[in-house]
């Protein structure tokens, strides 16, 4: 098998994410600031402890941005959401509950608690959470876990009135999908701006995915899914839209994308709606995809042929459609699991506008890549923050569009305009 690749260009980056999903879970703890990145080729196509808010605000940056706290005291926590011009921030703990903040301060009960049906520890627990696009009118939302038996459960359910308690009995399960290994579950869920309900999948764990899942379109894992949840289909809780790969047969129905390892975090650019990806890599490659809009159907993400742009299985031929990271960093500076992160498009901070922001679980570094250019070389922000930001599991944005980074070591902060 021949691959051309063009010549890597070295450069310095550090990211503010953290993503769980390598054969050996990382350390939930600080390491040390990341040094190096390799940028690659352009696309081709418990309880928690009491919340504290910030009494004062940090220093301002010379970059003209800054962090400020929001809350703390959670449980590893791994993601933040809300709905458009809603005041609440939603908290998920990987241990199995949702929290509401409003202006830094948490209700005093969870919104929902699932810490009874999950199974937690190392990649597995409470993984994501999608507000529907209706979510303040309807109070639908979906949730991803692992069940007690460490399989993958995507399920729905509805807000009580008022949408600040959820009902546990409104509980319906959208996939069911069966894990092979306890790692690489994936765990993102997201509504898209097609209204659609996108799911991320891993490759179903072990080293080297030993059952080729992520190549093999019949199978839902180490895949992108896409399906819509505003109908039903047969004995499906949802429909096939038209336009998914394989609706007409060929593979399975709800697969949008192939070859992905653990894609841990994905967003849309609410600006593009270009689909950014943050593929957590095997033992010596972290990667970042992009594609215009969310791609093209069957687009394949190179896994396991690839592993970032190097050959990862001898002799194979380069799968169709394939694209190509845009960003890739080795684990040489103690680097281990990418945290795929989001665009800034917070008007409050006009220094990051346009920036993806990204990190890495092991060693809490802050990078940035430029939206409109991401072939050009990404940008070390980490000592405008301070340095190392510690274990960070996700990036969210809330109800104002501002731009929020989780730590699950338990804590949440904001990015804020220097001054």
């Amino acid at each position: 098998m021949s691959r051309r690749v063009p010549a890597l260009a070295v450069v310095a980056l550090a990211l503010l994410t953290g993503a769980c999903g390598r054969e050996e879970d990382p350390p939930a703890a600080a390491a040390p600031t990341a040094s190096g990145t390799t940028q690659a080729p352009a696309a081709t196509t418990g309880e928690p402890g009491p919340t504290a808010t910030a009494e004062a605000d940090p220093p301002a940056s010379a970059a003209g941005f800054r962090l400020v706290p929001v809350a703390e005291g959670f449980e590893q926590p791994v993601l933040v959401t809300a709905a458009a011009d809603d005041p609440r921030l939603f908290v998920v703990e990987q241990t199995g509950r949702i929290w509401i903040l409003r202006d830094g301060r948490r209700a005093e009960e969870p919104f929902l608690d699932l810490s009874a049906e999950i199974s937690t520890g190392g990649e597995r627990g409470l993984l994501g959470m999608a507000l529907a696009p209706d979510f303040v009118r309807s109070g639908r939302f979906v949730v991803n876990y692992t069940n007690e038996e460490g399989d993958t459960r995507v399920v729905r359910y509805r807000a009580r009135g008022g949408g600040d308690v959820a009902d546990p009995a409104s509980a319906e399960v959208l996939l069911a999908i069966d894990q092979p290994y306890p790692n690489h579950n994936g765990g993102h869920v997201l509504y898209g701006p097609d209204g659609m309900l996108w799911v991320g999948m891993g490759d179903g764990g072990a080293a080297g995915d030993p059952e080729d899942r992520a190549q093999d379109p019949q199978e839902l894992l180490g895949k992108l899914l896409r399906i819509d949840t505003a109908g039903r289909a047969g004995d499906r809780p949802y429909r096939i839209p038209a336009d998914n790969p394989f609706s007409d047969g060929g593979g399975a129905p709800e697969v949008w994308a192939l070859g992905m390892r653990n894609p841990w975090r994905f967003s849309f650019d609410p600006a593009t709606d270009d689909l950014w990806i943050g593929d957590v890599g095997q033992g010596s490659r972290e990667e970042i995809d992009r594609v215009d809009g969310p791609g093209r159907p069957g687009q394949n993400y190179g896994w396991d042929t690839f592993e970032g742009t190097t050959v990862f299985t001898e002799g194979r031929e380069e799968p169709t459609r394939l694209v190509q990271p845009v960003a890739e960093y080795d684990h040489s500076d103690g680097s281990c699991s990418v945290t795929g992160g989001v665009v800034v498009r917070d008007p409050a901070v006009p220094a990051l506008a346009g920036r993806y922001l990204f990190s890495d679980f092991c060693t809490g570094f802050l990078r940035a890549l430029d939206a409109d250019a991401p072939d050009a070389p990404a940008e070390d922000l980490t000592e405008a923050v301070g340095g190392s930001l510690g274990s960070v599991s996700s990036f969210g944005v809330d109800g104002q569009g501002r731009v929020h980074v989780v730590e699950h070591g338990g804590t949440i902060r904001r990015f804020a305009a220097a001054g």
